[in-house]
């Protein structure tokens, strides 16, 4: 049984999430201009292992946005960690993408006691100017992000986004251009009308500084890492080993034939690398040959 929830974040506003399957706590964290929804086929894969938690940013998908708010990696870090006190879960694994990832990492870092492993895919954590990695998906995120990132007209292209925009951009985070539908990007351009998003499409990109400033605390990190990038991610090589020597993760994984938007791109295979230890660190679990693993 899959139920849908609010949480209430410290500005007034909330964020949804969706509760599902059994066994021990699993986060899902999404990427920048995604929503909880970015999860549905791996989630189905996850729920005979974990209760499975899929979260909306603040104010991404149908949560709503507050303008007095800075949604830098600080705000979004505590929203999180706000959200696992709140549920008072324990011996939790996170597993995100992209910005999401980098969350696994700081919020493990704020919760080492109730954090019990972290998996990070893709983490985008090497911005030097405004959406630097999402520029790199095409040469229409190239001049869709840089006008978006001028002072007097970045507001005008930041509300021009819509379907069409949306689905050349996306399509340029995957290897199987297939992975972007029709249906999911007709779902993400809902939020293009809900009010506030042009202020939290700019906000969020214009905090590329914290992101990449919360790479430096990766050595920090007390608690076990899988560190996972798609082969045709848009990190660089020398961005991979950056994080990889910081993070010094427990192991690290590259999907084949794989985008920045792995768990669209390679569901299955994403699901895979977060159920392997699970398997690992419980006997008892289901098998990876299991019907859930084969979409039963």
């Amino acid at each position: 049984m899959t139920t849908h929830e609010r949480f209430i974040l410290e500005d007034g506003s909330y964020i949804r999430f969706k509760k599902s399957g059994s066994g021990k706590p699993l986060i899902l964290l999404h990427t920048i201009r995604n929503r909880l929804e970015y999860f549905d086929q791996v989630t189905p894969l996850l729920e005979n292992f974990y209760t499975v938690y899929a979260l909306d940013l603040p104010g991404f998908g149908d949560s709503p946005v507050n303008k007095a708010t800075n949604y830098d990696q600080s705000y979004m870090t505590k929203a999180v960690v706000g959200f696992v006190k709140n549920n008072k879960l324990s011996k939790l694994t996170l597993a995100g993408e992209s910005i999401g990832g980098v969350l696994c990492a700081t919020v493990a870092m704020m919760l080492p006691k109730k954090v019990e492993k972290i998996f990070v895919f893709n983490p985008y954590d090497y911005d030097t100017n405004f959406g630097e990695g999402v520029r790199r998906a095409n040469l229409f995120a190239r001049f869709i992000i840089w006008n978006m990132s001028l002072p007097v007209v970045g507001n005008f292209f930041a509300a021009l986004e819509n379907k069409l925009i949306l689905w050349l951009i996306f399509r340029g985070g995957v290897y199987n251009k297939k992975a972007i539908t029709f249906k999911y990007i007709s779902l993400l351009s809902t939020s293009t009308r809900k009010s506030g998003n042009v202020y939290h499409t700019r906000n969020v990109f214009s905090n590329f500084k914290s992101w990449t400033e919360a790479k430096k605390q990766y050595k920090e990190l007390k608690v076990p890492v899988t560190l996972v990038y798609g082969e045709h991610d848009w990190s660089s090589a020398e961005d991979r080993l950056e994080s990889r020597d910081l993070m010094n993760p427990e192991k690290y994984v590259e999907l084949t034939d794989t985008g920045h938007f792995s768990f669209l791109d390679a569901p299955e295979n994403a699901a895979n690398v977060i159920k392997s230890w699970r398997q690992i660190a419980d006997p008892f679990q289901p098998s990876a040959d299991s019907k859930t693993d084969k979409g039963g």
